[in-house]
């Protein structure tokens, strides 16, 4: 691999990949279900290479076994473990041998990971394949070895058996990749979900802008405009009545647009990082258009950011100004601040890296592969406990909003799963003349002529607090700093109703996440307040809410939520 890397319009760099694991969506497009099945055969092929790895991890199973049949295993499952918080675990001494079996399985697997021989970037993967087989073998999710799921169908006569047999044949027939976990029935998109008023002003074959209707006599003549994750819809951020950031920054005064991302199609997979880029661009000119503003207090939401703030540190190059200052939502900027996200990035090979890029041009992900695959990061909550909890017991999902909207998801086109890729590979914008728009290097993201709000969540499984911390360094002195008290989407969905709610500020950008955490003030409540202060402050002036979304160049055609946001593929 040569020490320097022709420049690549939207995602180039000539940097060396400087990152060994990744979070979550940055890197999921270079890894399929079907990858597992090479690991495992990499391991196969490892032990006709190298039996001793086996033999040794087999006799070290035996030999734990031995223990666990003479009653001298002290194997014991973590306190915080809860699908082994039932009395019988402890109780009965035949629940308890399984369960010491298992663990010592479990370890066994783990330990012919490390010892097989393979590299270090293949041990990360075999690391991965043999949690998910361990979390898959769980004594939990079989009906003879789950305590709790046989005294239920005891107690109801099988009913709850044949409740569980309905729900995995409702799943199957639906194509679902992991047991439901929410309510379905309960909720349609427009009527108790994204249902803030609104009209589409703008129909894109990329996306849907959306306009919402004032409710305020007068409102800031700045408005904002959100820019969401291109693999997740919108509607995060316009959950419910009473939970909808978006409902409640415009009943605080101000003018909101919102890009509702279209569901990608296999004819679409010439879409890539330019083209989203472009199309950010194209939105932001008709968000400024209608409003008659200089410009727009931008947001950006997870993999948003790094488009939008590319956009602006662009405009910046160019002597353009129409953002006024920027607002990242979970969003890390830097690729080797998240290298220790609990993700699957050791799928990415960075010394194949060049074949791989080249033969990802032709692979596409659908939505239902990011559910399955964002669903093993944290399997065990994710998978094992609706499998549990739906099939064995009977239990039918409760009715929660953030879980529907969590599997209603879009995908992710080729090219743009191409063009992503080398960006987290070559991480472009942590230096200066790195990142291209339009063939150019955009400004250095510290001297943005803008302010900067970076939101944090703390107990983020994708997008790790730390590495979006380091977002906000990277934008310099002009950035403020939140970090929330939940994860990656309770933290954004957190209405000041929330008694639990509270958040961290610091106003100061210490060299490290963890002297900004020690020095930081904790408040009470929610984000939002602080942050519609924060936007209020740059808003520019009151001036009267306009009475109808749309101008006589771009007329409402559609109410909100639109179209777009009904596609599923």
């Amino acid at each position: 691999m040569s020490a320097r890397r022709k420049k690549t319009q939207g995602s180039g760099s000539t940097q060396e990949p400087s990152v060994d694991n990744v979070f979550g969506q940055y890197v999921l497009g270079d890894f399929r279900p079907s990858d597992l099945i090479d690991v495992a055969g990499e391991l196969a092929k490892q032990a006709r290479r190298q039996p001793g790895a086996v033999i040794n991890a087999g006799l070290g199973f035996l030999k734990g076994i031995r223990s666990v049949v003479t009653g001298q295993s002290t194997q014991a499952p973590d306190p915080s473990d809860r699908r082994f918080s039932d009395p019988a675990w402890k109780d009965s001494k035949l629940f308890n041998g399984v369960l010491q079996g298992y663990l010592e399985l479990r370890d066994a697997l783990q330990a012919y990971a490390k010892e097989s021989g393979l590299n270090e970037n293949q041990v990360e993967r075999a690391e991965f394949l043999m949690t998910q087989i361990a979390d898959a073998l769980a004594p939990t999710n079989f009906l003879p070895t789950n305590p709790a799921a046989l005294r239920k169908a005891r107690e109801t006569r099988g009913a709850s058996l044949w409740a569980g047999l309905k729900m995995f044949v409702d799943d199957v027939s639906k194509g679902r990749p992991i047991p439901s976990q929410v309510d379905e029935s309960a909720f349609k998109v427009g009527e108790n979900l994204a249902a803030t008023p609104g009209s589409v002003v703008f129909r894109h074959d990329m996306f849907e802008l959306l306009q919402y209707t004032a409710q305020t006599a007068q409102v800031r003549e700045r408005p904002i405009f959100v820019v969401p994750s291109i693999v997740n819809k919108y509607y995060a951020f316009d959950i419910a009545p009473k939970r909808s950031v978006m409902e409640y920054f415009v009943q605080q005064g101000f003018t909101v647009y919102v890009m509702a991302w279209r569901n990608p199609k296999p004819e679409h997979d010439f879409w890539g990082m330019p083209d989203y880029i472009d199309a950010i661009d194209e939105g932001l000119d008709v968000a400024l258009n209608i409003s008659k503003s200089d410009s727009v207090n931008m947001w950006a939401v997870c993999g948003a950011g790094p488009l939008a703030t590319s956009l602006v540190a662009h405009h910046q190059s160019v002597g353009q100004r129409k953002v006024n200052s920027l607002l990242l939502f979970v969003s890390p900027l830097d690729m080797a601040a998240m290298s220790n996200a609990p993700a699957i990035g050791a799928f990415v090979d960075k010394q194949a890296m060049p074949m791989v890029r080249k033969e990802m041009r032709k692979k596409r992900m659908s939505a239902r592969q990011f559910t399955l695959l964002f669903a093993m990061l944290r399997a065990n909550d994710l998978i094992w406990n609706y499998w549990v909890s739906n099939y064995l017991m009977g239990i039918k999902p409760t009715a929660f909003d953030i879980l529907y909207w969590n599997g209603d998801g879009t995908g992710m086109t080729a090219q743009y799963n191409y063009d992503f890729t080398a960006f987290v590979e070559n991480n472009p914008l942590v230096s200066d003349g790195e990142m291209l728009v339009r063939g150019k290097p955009v400004a250095p993201l510290a001297d943005l002529d803008i302010d900067s709000y970076v939101l944090g969540a703390a107990n983020d499984h994708l997008c790790i607090w730390q590495g979006v911390y380091r977002s906000a360094q990277m934008l310099g002195k002009r950035s403020q700093f939140v970090l929330g008290n939940s994860g990656h989407i309770q933290t954004i969905v957190c209405p000041p109703s929330n008694p639990k709610a509270s958040y961290f500020l610091n106003d100061h950008l210490p060299a490290t996440a963890g002297e900004w955490h020690k020095t930081a003030t904790k408040h009470q409540g929610s984000w939002w307040d602080h942050c519609v202060a924060w936007t209020h402050e740059r808003g520019g002036k009151l001036i009267n809410a306009p009475k109808a979304e749309g101008n006589a160049k771009y007329p409402p055609i559609g109410a909100a939520p639109g179209t777009y946001i009904h596609d599923r593929v």
